[in-house]
């Protein structure tokens, strides 16, 4: 099976609540590039690398018996790495962990046999966790957990303003901290889009307009756009777009070609570049492009979920 295939199987079970089955950009000098790089044993680990492609390090070392690594995303400081990581069958998925050289990886929390975890992220002081929760019936909401692991705090309600259950996705913090973005599956009767709201979950509104199919928002580092990945969901092929933080602006990026499409952006610190990832008919490829667009530059190939983190 074709990288892609594999990943767009994956996002197809973690939105239907993960019963079998990203990250705001602080500002910053630009640091090392954390990515999900795929083996030609099966296996999925997380690595990093400068963003000119020298200097590749592994930082977690996952046999395919073992399971898998995915979604790294920095700390404000860039000492640390949030992650997601799942077993063989994909049944359970948790939050870990780790110092940004790979050593010290644990678990952030203690997690229930119901629910699975994805898609951490950082508050703009690194005290906090934010990240996806996704329970037994075929639901996801917002959480926020402390950097030690205590404070468990959920944000978004599962049922709140919806006709049905609401799949809430991809929380990030504004990078001043007073604004939550995320994506929402069927909130509200709407197939998919971005939402805003306060860190306690009032105000929540859609930003992104409906026929688009934006999703995975990304704040740039100066909090005055948003970056994020159209055409979810439906026949289109993604591209990678910005919008003003109001959702005005749009602006369509890349032009990922036929039978390709292009997700899961992420802004330099510097907030001059944009890092994303490339599916196409030959595999997986972190690539980046300047932040008003232009001619992409490939970074690294049978890779995935790109995550640009600051120098520490």
């Amino acid at each position: 099976m074709k990288r892609p295939l594999i990943l767009a199987a994956l996002a197809v079970l973690a939105l239907a609540g993960a019963t079998h089955p990203a990250k705001a950009t602080f500002p910053g000098a630009d640091g090392r590039i954390a990515y999900v790089g795929f083996g030609a044993d099966g296996s999925q680990n997380i690595y990093s690398v400068e963003p000119d492609g020298s200097g590749t390090e592994q930082l977690t070392s996952l046999t395919p018996d073992q399971g898998g690594a995915s979604e790294p995303v920095w700390s404000p400081d860039g000492s640390q790495i949030a992650y997601t990581v799942n077993p063989p069958d994909f049944s359970t998925f948790r939050i870990w962990a780790m110092n940004a050289d790979g050593s010290n990886q644990h678990p952030l929390f203690s997690e229930g046999a119901n629910y699975n975890d994805f898609q951490a992220n950082w508050s703009p002081d690194g005290s906090r966790v934010i990240f996806r929760r996704c329970g037994p019936a075929d639901e996801c909401s917002i959480y926020t957990v402390k950097s030690d692991g205590h404070g468990l705090t959920q944000i978004t309600q599962w049922k709140q303003n919806s006709k049905g259950n609401n799949f809430d996705v991809k929380p990030e913090f504004s990078p001043d901290g007073k604004t939550i973005s995320f994506s929402s599956f069927n909130r509200g009767g709407v197939e998919n889009g971005i939402y805003l709201t306060s860190p306690h979950g009032v105000g929540i509104h859609l930003i992104s307009p409906t026929a688009l199919g934006a999703t995975d928002g990304d704040w740039s580092p100066d909090g005055s756009k948003i970056a994020f990945w159209s055409h979810c969901c439906n026949p289109q092929n993604s591209t990678i777009d910005t919008m003003n933080a109001n959702g005005s602006g749009i602006t369509t990026l890349t032009s990922p070609g036929p039978d390709a499409g292009d997700i899961r952006p992420n802004y330099s610190p510097q907030g001059d570049r944009i890092v994303f990832e490339h599916d196409g008919p030959e595999g997986s490829t972190v690539e980046t492009i300047a932040a008003g667009g232009g001619t992409p530059t490939v970074l690294v190939s049978d890779a995935a979920w790109p995550n640009w983190g600051t120098a520490p």
